[in-house]
């Protein structure tokens, strides 16, 4: 498919944008209404690349769709905030089936339009053959109140429980790549939820994408605190063992810290509590019903 070929497709269907979207696809650059109450504006990107963050010869959809999911993923962890819109550009190999092209465009664009983020732009690339098609995509999105601040991975404070929503692990088949990662819920009703009953008590949030215990070890590095995580209480996917569930990672749960009561379930998603905040060193530490234990922080590396 020729590159102005697959752009008439996609200007053909400027017409489904919803009315914040002033100036479409077709020009030099895109044009957006911001909400009355945004007075700035988040900004994130992603990309997913065949055959690292899905199977190779799957569904260009699963591809489209990931690039999409793991950035509103990125927007759900700020807590307040709300998806605006997406660019997409897009790499893709020599010698590309049409179908598939179109398949990879349908995943982005549709799943940024289920969830209020429109694709108003982006670009094409065509790559060499032996090349993996990937699509890279920026996000835009604004906080839904003013009033409320967002939850920086620099703001856990000491004496915060931790917690984490829904479960964690056994999110993709390391044999063929399959599983629930291709196609998860970016938890953006639950971060709404907390934000709102939580207000000024939620702290620090990050989304689990690099596994449990890296994760969080960013938010202990960021905030200069030490997070001490137990592992009996972390909630399990059926079938896994939580030494490797905390550090396999692709689950885009969200983790964070806050302080107070927090209700177990909003939003129908259940909400755990699996540590404390307890010290200033910036590290994590591991420990179970028998005291601490001697298990390396690490997690998943994406470019591995």
């Amino acid at each position: 498919m020729r590159e102005f070929e697959l752009l008439s497709r996609v200007y053909a269907l400027n017409q489904t944008l919803p009315a914040s979207v002033m100036l479409p696809p077709g020009d030099d650059m895109a044009a957006l209404t911001l909400p009355r109450h945004a007075a700035s504006l988040l900004v994130a990107a992603d990309s997913a690349v065949e055959g690292t963050h899905t199977p190779l010869g799957g569904d260009a959809y699963d591809l489209g769709r990931k690039a999409v999911l793991r950035n509103l993923s990125d927007v759900a962890a700020m807590g307040n905030a709300q998806p605006l819109a997406i660019l997409a550009c897009a790499m893709i190999p020599e010698g590309t089936e049409d179908a598939r092209i179109w398949r990879l465009f349908e995943g982005v664009r549709e799943t940024g339009l289920a969830w209020g983020a429109p694709l108003i732009g982006g670009d094409t690339t065509v790559v060499g053959a032996r090349s993996a098609l990937s699509v890279a995509v920026t996000i835009l999105a604004t906080p839904i109140d003013q009033q409320t601040p967002l939850a920086t991975r620099s703001s856990a404070r000491i004496g915060d429980g931790v917690y984490v929503t829904g479960v964690v692990g056994g999110a993709w088949d390391p044999q063929t790549g399959l599983g629930r990662h291709l196609h998860f819920p970016p938890r953006l009703a639950v971060a709404h939820a907390l934000s709102q009953s939580l207000g000024v008590r939620l702290h620090a949030m990050i989304d689990v994408s690099d596994g449990l215990a890296q994760d969080l070890g960013h938010v202990a590095k960021s905030s200069a605190v030490d997070i001490e995580l137990v592992l009996s209480q972390v909630p399990l996917a059926n079938g896994v063992v939580v030494e490797d569930a905390i550090r396999h990672g692709e689950d885009y749960e969200l983790a964070f810290t806050a302080s107070g009561a927090v209700p177990l379930m909003l939003e129908g998603v259940a909400i755990t509590r699996i540590g404390t905040v307890c010290g200033s060193g910036g590290e994590v530490r591991i420990v179970d019903v028998c005291g601490a234990r001697d298990l390396p922080v690490t997690g998943w590396e994406h470019g591995s």
